[in-house]
């Protein structure tokens, strides 16, 4: 399935960031002027846009938080973008497309909540682990769609590689929004 449109349209892309506001609205992720981004962070979602770090976590994940940043999220019409969420970011997006977003696609990088997952998305979906994160799932096979891990790297990797022109997870995202195999 290419997702990029043949007539260079732009790419709409919806970025959801990490519980330590990774990354920020001005990012320009994946480099090229085809992608159009809008970046949340997930303290405005979870309506505590003060809040970083564990005391995020702890509002998203031991509170509310979670919850309400799922109903902003489906607030948005989502029907012409594919959604990249980093960490806790990508968790949100998940449960969002659950509960009705209308999404192209689904990118997870590092969310390794989502490995109280159990069944996949009706969306084309892909997710990327660091190989020596400790809480990355065990399904990748049967849950998403296309999965990746990253050898040798830890959980926040996607901080350096995300930035980093032609890194092979910015080069695997692009590949997947238009269409080509990144998984084989």
């Amino acid at each position: 399935m290419n997702l990029i449109m043949n007539d260079l349209r732009t790419q709409r892309l919806l970025i959801v960031g990490d519980i330590h506001g990774f990354p920020e609205t001005s990012v320009e992720l994946l480099g090229i002027g085809r992608f159009e981004h809008r970046a949340l962070q997930l303290a405005d979602l979870s309506g505590r846009p003060g809040l970083r770090g564990d005391e995020l976590h702890d509002q998203l994940f031991n509170e509310d938080g979670i919850l309400r940043a799922v109903r902003a999220l489906c607030e948005i019409d989502g029907r012409a973008c594919v959604g990249i969420g980093f960490s806790a970011g990508g968790t949100a997006l998940w449960q969002a497309v659950k509960a009705g977003l209308d999404l192209q696609a689904l990118i997870c990088v590092s969310s390794t909540r989502l490995r109280f997952e159990t069944s996949p998305l009706h969306i084309p979906t892909m997710v990327v682990w660091a190989e020596f994160d400790p809480h990355r799932p065990s399904w990748n096979d049967t849950v998403p769609g296309c999965c990746k891990t990253y050898t040798g790297k830890q959980h926040d990797f996607y901080r350096i590689d995300a930035l980093t022109p032609k890194s092979s997870l910015l080069t695997d995202v692009a590949a997947f929004v238009e269409g080509r195999a990144p998984c084989a």
